[in-house]
């Protein structure tokens, strides 16, 4: 009995799996086929008489130097030296950093390895090197520091030269550090 049941089930699913119902049906294709056109090559233009050339093109404005908040928001190192210099002020104060304000901040080229900030016992080496001056203020007093790209050092205004004009570069969003 049991055998037959067993011949009996494997004849229905014989004869389920060869009926016509699960024979796959094929689909129409969902998008159509469409003629497309080889595009042909265009002419040649030509270009019109009378233009001036790159050298004779002379810029409508010059560059003016960034500084404060300025340099700040094109420059991150200036940003990020300028919150160095806060937090020191900040934490020599104990005040928070919000209340040590930025005055100026100027890209400059220092003339010696002191920063044009030399210690009274300290000797410069000549030498350009890049950075800023910066000047905040935290109360009613205000409080310069030279930097290079490495270095915050805070400068006595007794012992600051600064660079003249000529040592201090441009600054346009092309030269900026």
């Amino acid at each position: 009995m049991m055998i037959r049941r067993s011949l009996l089930f494997a004849a229905l699913v014989l004869l389920a799996a060869c009926s016509s119902e699960n024979t796959p049906v094929p689909t129409a294709s969902l998008i159509p086929a469409t003629a497309t056109d080889v595009p042909t090559a265009a002419p040649p233009t030509t270009t019109p008489a009378g233009l001036p050339a790159p050298a004779d093109l002379v810029p409508t404005h010059t560059a003016t130097p960034a500084s404060g908040e300025a340099l700040i928001a094109q420059d991150p190192v200036a940003a990020s030296l300028v919150g160095i210099a806060q937090r020191e002020i900040a934490q020599e104060l104990d005040l928070p950093q919000q209340r040590v304000q930025l005055v100026e901040v100027l890209a400059v080229t220092w003339t010696d390895s002191a920063l044009n900030c030399p210690l009274p016992e300290q000797t410069a080496t000549p030498m350009e090197v890049g950075g800023y001056r910066i000047l905040l203020e935290a109360g009613e007093r205000e409080y310069v520091f030279h930097t290079d790209f490495d270095r915050v050092v805070r400068c006595d205004p007794a012992n600051e030269a600064l660079p003249t004009a000529e040592n201090t570069p441009e600054i346009t969003p092309e030269t900026t550090p």
